[in-house]
């Protein structure tokens, strides 16, 4: 995975938010003593870490299902192995 907190290049972002969510990132800044571009940046990490996973989970059983058959009949011939 690409690593998001990478010090050497920075790039300005700059987007809304609603009046609740500001004041909560306002008072959880000031009681954890982190800026809120801390906050923001560890927020966004969080959530592209979050997305990449589930994305990566759903091609995982994609390609479970898709080889479904396959594994199946693999399995039976090696229950024939031990048989023999």
């Amino acid at each position: 995975m690409q690593n998001y907190a990478s010090e050497s290049k920075k790039e300005r972002l700059s987007f809304f938010v609603n009046a609740d969510l500001a004041k909560k990132l306002n008072e959880f800044s000031e009681k954890s003593n982190l800026s809120l571009s801390d906050i923001a940046r560890e927020a966004l990490k969080s959530y592209l870490e979050k997305i990449e996973k589930e994305k990566t989970e759903k091609e995982l059983a994609e390609g479970y299902k898709a080889n479904y058959d396959y594994y199946l009949k693999t399995q039976n011939d090696w229950d024939y192995a031990d048989k023999e």
